[in-house]
């Protein structure tokens, strides 16, 4: 529907720009005001070159006050021509860079030529009817009345801004923006921050003398520098509250990770964390070391779409994650089927983002985040990826040192106390949350037999083979432990009793 809305109205809008002056409803643009037309033309570009974002999707330029000028000393057709054809170059233009970037499907033509249309279609066409409905159809000519001047510029300034406004909030409520929060952050700022400059405008038409351009010109710098100055402001606050943003972020960040010693439910917050931070990543990979002081690295990965974690090993000079750890650097790709390091089984991954973890004077891992878009990762997302990865660091080493403290030197495998501290979390996160989990218990048979037969050592190696099949087969939020000499439990969270009996 919002596809439609736009592409109407930009063809609505090219028809008054073209269709009244050819039906004879209004007069052509007389040939002695091309010059102005181009001069106008030229600096919307330029203010359009100073646009500046409120809200997401929508951008802002601070040149309304000079269409409305326009519209008075040209004519309201041939204003309206000027405007539709210098938005239409902008959009253009923009649209251009936004494909260069990747940031838009290349292959949806169609909405891009209905948003061109829209641009330059519709503003060009409410500048028309708006100097028309307060009779600047005509050029203007001799000297002006201060008075009438500033009397039309406001009405035909405050007819544009309320119609324009109020047709881009229909358009972004049919994309699913609220109405609120469109009049709060978009509509009622820009309409006072348009409406500031309209003395400028009144200014602009009472300094308009074709055969003396000096002081429209002069005026006209000034008013480039005015939206200098607005453009600037904007940008340093949206600076400034992404900075908060990150900043509360880190602090959450850092709160949650804190909360907890186990490895299992670390990695469960890192992961969510992550995608909190950056709503982009649709999966989270954190590459670290194996618990228990084993050799080798294990990939515990998070794929936010089905809420889903898995485990896997990984060497440690494997694929991008391996890169990134060999040399200790971060490293961002805007398309992985480019990249110059070969990415296995990449299942529809697009951009990867992946910055290291120094632990113990070294690179011990690495914080990774994808997506199945192209350059979906910004190098602000790789500023605030490294300033997580510093607290991820820094929480999976007491992870480790604390599982370290809690495993059995033999098997590997956490020891009876863990077991019974993670049952009774287990037991309680189940009555708050309604969620299932799963214990499975499993003993070696014979094993006394065993070892009177063939001796501790081989006993000992039988039951590190074990542990080892064990732990292969888990995710990386299940705990085995060894719960006795030869017995081994396993706590599978989220797990109903029938998995819990395909795992056993």
């Amino acid at each position: 529907m919002a596809r439609w809305f736009t592409i109407a109205l930009g063809v609505l809008g090219w028809g008054v720009v073209l269709g009244l002056p050819a039906a004879g409803i209004l007069p052509e643009p007389a040939q002695t005001t091309a010059p102005w037309i181009a001069l106008f033309v030229v600096v919307i570009l330029a203010a359009r070159g100073l646009a500046f974002r409120l809200v997401e999707g929508t951008v802002l330029s601070l040149d309304s006050a000079y269409y409305v000028a326009a519209a008075v000393c040209v004519g309201s057709v041939g204003a309206g021509r000027l405007v539709a054809v210098a938005l239409t170059l902008d959009a253009s233009v923009r649209l251009y860079l936004a494909r260069k970037r990747h940031k838009i499907d290349p292959g949806d033509w169609f909405t891009e030529l209905g948003y061109v249309l829209y641009f330059g279609g519709m503003s060009g066409g409410l500048v028309v009817l708006c100097g028309w409905a307060f009779g600047a159809i005509h050029p203007m000519s001799g000297r002006p009345d201060v008075v009438e001047v500033t009397l039309r510029v406001v009405a035909i300034a405050l007819l544009l801004l309320v119609t324009h406004y109020a047709l881009q909030g229909v358009r972004l409520r049919l994309l699913g923006r609220s109405w609120r929060a469109y009049v709060t952050e978009m509509a009622l700022p820009g309409i006072i921050a348009e409406a500031s400059l309209m003395p400028i405008g009144v200014v602009l038409v009472l300094l308009y003398d074709p055969d003396q351009p000096l002081g429209f010109m002069l005026l006209s710098l000034t008013y480039l520098l005015i939206n200098l100055v607005f453009s600037r402001l904007s940008r340093t606050q949206k600076q400034l509250e992404e900075r908060v943003h990150d900043l509360e972020i880190l602090t959450a960040t850092a709160r949650r990770l804190s909360a907890s010693l186990q490895l299992e439910e670390l990695v469960e917050a890192v992961a969510r964390e992550t995608c909190k931070a950056i709503p982009e990543a649709e999966a989270v990979a954190l590459v670290h070391r194996r618990a228990g002081g084993e050799l080798g690295f294990v990939l515990d990965g998070f794929d936010r779409t089905s809420d889903r974690f898995f485990r896997q090993s990984m060497a440690e000079d494997e694929g991008l994650a391996g890169w990134v750890m060999q040399r200790g650097i971060a490293r961002r790709i805007d398309d992985v089927s480019t990249s110059d390091v070969p990415m296995d089984d990449a299942g529809g991954i697009r951009s990867w983002l992946g910055v290291p973890l120094f632990m113990y004077g070294g690179c011990e891992g690495v914080i990774a985040v994808q997506s199945t878009h192209i350059a979906a990762f910004r190098a602000d997302h790789q500023t605030l990826l490294e300033s997580l990865g510093l607290q991820i660091a820094a929480a999976l080493q007491n992870a480790h040192l604390y599982e370290l403290a809690m495993v059995d030197g033999l098997t590997g495998l956490f020891m009876r106390r863990y077991f019974d501290a993670r049952i009774e979390e287990e037991i309680e996160r189940s009555k708050r949350y309604g969620t299932p989990f799963s214990v499975v218990m499993m003993d070696v048979d014979d094993f006394k037999k065993l070892n009177d037969e063939h001796g501790h050592l081989i006993g000992d190696r039988v039951l590190r083979s074990i542990a080892n099949t064990v732990k292969a087969q888990l995710r990386g939020v299940d705990t085995a432990s060894r719960y006795g000499g030869e017995e081994i439990a396993v706590i599978l969270p989220r797990s109903d009793m029938v998995s819990g009996y395909n795992v056993g």
